[in-house]
This record gives C-alpha cells, structure tokens and sequence, in this order.
C-alpha cells in the first residue's frame, strides 16, 4: 500500500511557552513522522526548544490512554465504555450537588494548551453555581493579575518587556534562555539574541537570581540574591531613585497618583538594611538604581524565581512601581500593553458575567483569572465543613505532583467521593482517580489560543490547524464534557441558550462544536475562515504606544495608582519580618528552578527528553558541601517546618552560598500509566513547603525562600 505523506504548519502546542514556536510536522500515513522548526513563521523565525523537537514523541506516545478506565473493587483499574462512565460520573456528581450544595463540586486545569479547554473546566464548574474552579495560574502567576488590578484598573493588564528596544534590562528570578519566557517584539527568533543585542548596542542586561543560570551567562551584571528577599532589593532602588530625584517628574505629574503615599511608605526603607537583608553591597544597589533611571528604555520583569517566594504580590508592585517613577511604562524599550487581536480583557468582561466569583471558603482569597489559589483546596477537602469539596474534575493536571505540601493533597485525594481525570495518561494524579478518561492531544484538533491574545508581541492571531486524527476511543475535552454536562443535568457551557443549539443541533446530528466559540470570540476584521486559509496568522495591527496609557488605565482617577492602600500595612509588616534563615533552618530553600528539557511533569514522560534530564537533585555551594562533608552524588536529607525529602546532591559553583536548589514537580512513585517517569520517579520537594505562609493578596504558595537545613544521610 503507497504511504501517505503531507506537511502541516502549526505551532508547539505542549505548554505554555509565550512565543508559541512555529513547526512544520511531517504526516505519514496519519502519524506525526518528523519535526522541525518553520523558518517563516512570522514570530519565531525557524526557532524551537528541545521540547518542541519532541512533539511527535509526545503525541506518539505509547503509554497514552486509550479508553475510559475506572476503579475496579481490587483498587486498581479496568477499561470500561464512555456511556457507563459518562453516566456514571453525571449521576454522582447530581446526586452530590443534591446532598451537599453547589461547592461540593470543584474543577481543577493544568497545562490546557488552548482557550476553548480552560474555558470549558471554568465554565463546567461554574454551572453547577459552584465558585470552585482552581486553575494553574494561581500557583505560580496570579500576583500580576492583583497587582495589574490595583495599579492599573484590570487583571488582564499584564505588561510585558520590550527587550528588542531596551538600553537596560533588569531581570530578577527568571532565566529566558530556558523558559522562553519573555515575548520577541523585535522579531527575533529567540530570546538570547534579544538580550545579547542589548549588551552590544552599549546596553547592559542584569539577572538577579541565586545561581548562575544560563541567562545570568550573557548578562553584563549577575547578583546572588538571598532567594526571597527580591522585595527588599526593589525598595532599595526605589528609595536610592527618589532620594536622589532620578525618578521621571513629567511622566509621574501626568500619568500616575499616589506619588506622596509611596515617598511616605519608603521612607522606613534603610539601604544598608537592605545589604543585609539580601546580601547585596549598597554600593550595587545604589549603581543598579542610578544606571536603570539613566537608561534611554528600562525594564524590570520577574518570573517564577521571584512569583513562588514570600512576598510574592508586593515585590511585583515593586517591580511596576519601578518602571512607573522611572517613565518606562508604555515606552520603546521599557514595558507594555499589547491589546491583541483579541481583546481579552474585554472579552473576559462581556462572558465572565455568568460565572461565581466568590472568594475561596478556606481563606477567603478572591478569585484572579478566574478562580480562587489551588493551595486551598487540600484544605477544603480535609475540613469538616458540610459544604467542603466532595467532587473534583481534573483537566490536564497533576495536583499530587504540582500542589505544595503533598502529603496533604494526597490525603485529600483519598478522600474525594469522586475524582476524574481528563488527560492524555493515568497520571499520578489520576492513580487516585475513580475515573481517567481519554483526551485528544492539542494536535489532535484545530484551535485558536485567544486567551493569550495578549502576550503576543503585537496583535497578532492564528489559527493552530488539527495535524492528526485522535486514536478511536479518545474523544476532545469539549466532547467530554459537553457528555457530562447532560449526563449532569447542567447547561453545556453554562449557557442555556448554547445548550438548548446544541441539543437541538445534536437532534439532526450536529451539534455546537468548538469553532462556534472561535467564531464568536473572533473579531469581525479576522473571520475564522479567513484565518485558516492564513498560514503565517493574521497580523492586525501595531503597538501604538502611549495609548494604553491614554486610553486604556482603568483605575479610578485613570491613573498608574503607584501606592494601592491596601499594600501600605503589608509592606509596613513585610520590612518589620524579612524571609531569613534561621539558627534551626540556616539554608534556603529554591524548590522551582527549570530546564530546557523539562516543562512539568508531563515532560518526564518522554524517553529522550527523560535521558536529558536525567531526574532531579539538590544543587549545594561548595563552600556548603565542603561545611557538610557531602560530595556530589551523596544523599542528603532536606528538612523544613513542613516535612523532609531524601535526595542525591550535586555540588555547583554556580549557585550562591547558603542556598539549596531542587527541581519542582518530580516525585513519579504512584499507580500511574507514566512508565518512563515511574522508571525515573525523581523526588517531589513539595513534600518541604507547607500552606500555611500563603501570599495574603492572592493565596499563592511559597515554593523558593524557604528556610531549610541539609544534612548528609
């Protein structure tokens, strides 16, 4: 029989990597055959990670799920039809909404990898009335949407750096070599080039990170901060730009309010306390302020480094506040607002309003892009509380792996009178499932990623095309639970109106698919045929700078708010108790540093990119090592106020004295259908953080900036 052979351009479609690598996939015979980079992908310009390079693995898997599986009465599980579990799943979760009320149900999403995904988990959740749709971002992101809120008027606001333009860049906890996490807007097709540029035009890039990451390699300055205390640095810069009347005069008379409050808040702020607090001479301190205010385009940006430690909201306050007195908000080469082809925010606003926003039942933390801080939900489960958490749908995640004190999530899994899974495998996770159900991957349908309209460099919008049919047996999310929300007696969508369509459309054997979201979320000037027929996306327009500024501040006085009232007490408490070691626990913790091959669990799972990685371990100092008597390859045990792990050390010169170092979301030793990640389980070090120092504004956990001690096994 003659082989079938085709080329697809799409984009990578595995995580949630900003720029969205283009590919070109070869098909053969309706498998993914071979991949490569797409050289005239108008954004990435023929560049891809490993990760990307590995997408026909990913997709090929052969520990994919196949078919729905349940509990069997041994404890293990058996293969069964998707009526019976469809039915099965929509009666219990009925009759707990009956016994218990609408917060007895809860949805979880991980790494979706596309809009019409984390739009259907929210919008299943919520058509039961209940709030409870925990999300991802609140682990690692949702400061940026607190801080955009009250600084800026709207969540959604998320500024982004121009690093193609800028003379200055200041990066703290981030390390985009690796992560790709920052946006090209200067088209080139990776980040490094974009910082290199900035070192031979004159320029000077500066990381602010504990070990000496492949970023901090190619900056002009790197700092070895003390993990957690990033806030603590920022003040100083502040205190130094205003002490010396560098801040921009113009650009805060105009464009901000609450200039005084913040002068007022900063004036406790001592900058040799500071040195102290985080190890940093004042003489750096002072010559990183003066040379960022000087610079013709500046930007401070963090990323999970400084979003998972303590103080996690205000030190993004601090890094905004920063731009703002120094006039490199909606500026070439500072930060900005990319309305996007799609207005999110506007559109989050005309289709959030049938959803519950009540804050979170443990904590009472509001919700922030869409739902309450994952952290809570062990404890929502495990309290005694008629309406605690009794159902749990988990769509492309991994709770037990990712969720901080996992001794507890496991606890709380165990005892959930219903959990199902939606996902390519049985993942750790689902070994404590009743039901894992079989999705399609991101290849496996046609999508357009709206939701991060945003974060493209300029608005920009292109259609993902479907590369290969799913296996038979394996159904999308949007079919999934479309079944389950009928099984349960709830609106698909939780629309009644686009429930009654589909029913009525289902009758004739159609039926509402996901393109109708795409067409309703499209805007009039991109038709979604028309988009498909583009096969480099549909560029709509430009940065107009200075017009978010003008035009798009929501805040009352439509103004940058540059001292919210409710961060003045917090940062008055956080100055007064500075994140330090201890005489109990002497070292700090960073229990969230990231790898080129690595994105998550699911990454393990892959042969290639698991020999790469190689599993993880404890990096320690050599000074440290030396005072412990560990050498590389010795075992060494962990200890926090939270629990312990037992883990092989590594010895490194490229990270700072004091600290210890593990790589987050390992730990494979469940029931799972991951035999790659079972043969190289790694360790979890969420064992080591506990839920009780979550972020007050957000619920946030601390996963880096822990005090901890070492000792050898």
């Amino acid at each position: 029989m003659e082989t079938t052979r085709r080329t697809v351009r799409t984009t990578c479609k595995i995580g949630a990597c900003e720029p969205f690598c283009g590919l070109e996939i070869d098909v053969e015979d309706g498998r993914m055959a071979a991949v490569r980079p797409d050289k005239a992908h108008p954004i990435t310009h023929g560049y891809a990670c490993i990760k990307g390079a590995h997408v026909a693995d990913y997709q090929n898997d052969p520990d994919r799920l196949l078919v729905p599986e349940r509990r069997s009465g041994s404890g293990g599980f058996e293969a069964t039809d998707w009526d019976t579990a469809i039915g099965d799943i929509g009666g219990r979760l009925r009759e707990i909404r009956r016994r218990f009320g609408p917060r007895a149900i809860a949805t979880y999403w991980g790494n979706a990898s596309d809009s019409a995904t984390i739009t259907l988990a929210n919008s299943f959740c919520h058509a039961f009335g209940s709030p409870n749709s925990f999300n991802v971002l609140s682990l690692e992101y949702t400061d940026r949407g607190a801080v955009a809120a009250r600084m800026f008027g709207n969540e959604n606001f998320i500024l982004q750096p121009d690093a193609g333009r800028a003379r200055y860049a200041l990066l703290l906890g981030t390390n985009p070599l690796v992560t790709q996490g920052m946006t090209l807007l200067q088209r080139r097709p990776f980040i490094g080039a974009e910082l290199r540029a900035i070192g031979r035009a004159g320029g000077t890039v500066v990381v602010v990170d504990p070990r000496r990451t492949e970023t901090a390699r190619i900056a002009q300055r790197h700092v070895a901060i003390l993990p957690g205390t990033d806030l603590f640095f920022l003040l100083g810069l502040l205190q130094v730009v205003l002490k010396d009347g560098t801040y921009d005069r113009r650009f805060i008379d105009r464009h901000c309010a609450g200039f005084e409050r913040l002068e007022t808040a900063l004036e406790s702020v001592d900058i040799e306390r500071v040195s102290e607090t985080t190890g940093i001479a004042s003489d750096e301190i002072r010559s990183i302020a003066m040379e960022f205010a000087a610079a013709d385009g500046a930007f401070a940006t963090t990323r999970v480094g400084v979003q998972t430690a303590p103080n996690t909201t205000l030190t993004e306050w601090a890094v905004q506040c920063l731009n703002s007195v120094t006039g490199n908000v909606d500026r070439p080469g500072g930060v900005y607002f990319n309305p996007g082809a799609i207005d999110v925010p506007a559109l989050i606003e005309r289709f959030g309003a049938r959803r519950n926003p009540a804050p979170s039942r443990i904590g009472g933390y509001p919700q922030i892009f869409g739902g309450p801080p994952a952290s809570v939900l062990a404890d929502d489960v495990l309290s005694e509380d008629p309406q605690r958490i009794r159902a749990l749908l988990v769509v492309a995640g991994n709770p037990v792996i990712t969720f901080p004190d996992t001794a507890k999530v496991e606890r709380a899994l165990k005892r959930l009178d219903l959990l199902v899974t939606i996902d390519l495998y049985r993942s750790d996770t689902g070994a404590f499932a009743h039901y894992n159900l079989p999705a399609a991957t991101s290849f496996e349908k046609g999508s357009v990623h709206f939701l991060t309209s945003t974060f493209e460099p300029y608005p920009f919008v292109e259609w993902k095309p479907k590369v290969v049919d799913p296996p038979p047996g394996v159904r999308s999310e949007w079919e999934i639970l479309r079944a389950l929300s009928r099984a349960a007696g709830v609106p698909f969508l939780n629309d009644p109106w686009a429930d009654r369509a589909d029913r009525f459309l289902s009758a004739f054997g159609m039926g509402l698919g996901e393109e109708t979201l795409y067409r309703l979320v499209l805007p009039r000037a991109v038709r979604l045929g028309r988009l498909k027929k583009a096969a480099a996306g549909i560029r709509t327009g430009e940065i107009r700078w200075g017009e978010f500024l003008e035009k798009r501040i929501a805040t009352a006085e439509r103004r940058i708010d540059l001292m919210p009232e409710e961060f003045v007490p917090a940062l008055r408490a956080a100055l007064d108790d500075p994140p330090l070691p201890t005489a109990e626990y002497p070292l700090v913790l960073i229990g969230g540093a990231r790898r080129a091959a690595g994105y998550n669990s699911w990454t393990h799972n892959i042969p290639a990119l698991a020999e790469k990685l190689g599993g993880n371990w404890a990096t320690l100092s050599e000074c440290d090592a030396a005072a412990l008597g560990v050498r590389s390859g010795d075992r060494v045990r962990i200890e926090t106020a939270a629990g312990s792990i037992e883990i092989h050390a590594r010895v490194s010169k490229d990270i700072r004295p004091g600290v210890v170092a593990v790589h987050q979301f390992w730990g494979h030793t469940y029931d799972s259908g991951m035999y790659t990640s079972r043969r190289r389980p790694g360790v979890n070090v969420n064992f080591l953080h506990a839920t009780t120092d979550l972020d007050p504004f957000t619920g946030m956990p601390v996963y880096n900036g822990r005090p901890c001690r070492v000792e050898p096994v």
